[in-house]
C-alpha cells in the first residue's frame, strides 16, 4: 500500500507565491485532508472540475476563485492573491500583487 504525504501548512505555504493558483488550491485542500470529492460537493459542481482547475487546465475567474476559498472554510484575500499572481505570471508580467485590508 502506498500512502501518500501529506504536506504540513507551512509546507504548502513557503513558496506560495511561486505557485500556480491550482497547485495553492490542491496544497491547502490535502493539508485539510479533504477530497476533491468533498470540495466538488461544497461547490456544487463535479470532480472533474476541480480535478481540471488543480492541473491548471480550468479557466478560472476571479469569483470561482472566492467560492474555492468560502468552500474550503478560508477567508476569500488570500485566494484572490495567489490567482492574480498567476494570472500576471502566466501573462509574462514581472509584478506581484500584495492586497492590503482598506482602513474604516
Amino acid at each position: 500500500m502506498i500512502t501518500k504525504k501529506i504536506k504540513s501548512a507551512r509546507e504548502a505555504l513557503k513558496d506560495v507565491l511561486k505557485s500556480s493558483f491550482g497547485e495553492f488550491v490542491r496544497d491547502i485542500r490535502e493539508c485539510d485532508e479533504m477530497s476533491q470529492t468533498e470540495l466538488a460537493k461544497r461547490m456544487h459542481v463535479s470532480r472533474q472540475f476541480i480535478n481540471s482547475i488543480e492541473k491548471d487546465k480550468a479557466n478560472v475567474s476571479l469569483d470561482m476563485a472566492i467560492k474555492i476559498a468560502r468552500a474550503l472554510g478560508y477567508p476569500y484575500e488570500a485566494f484572490v492573491e495567489i490567482f492574480l499572481n498567476d494570472m500576471l505570471r502566466k501573462s509574462g508580467i514581472k509584478k506581484v500583487v500584495h492586497l492590503e485590508s482598506k482602513a474604516a
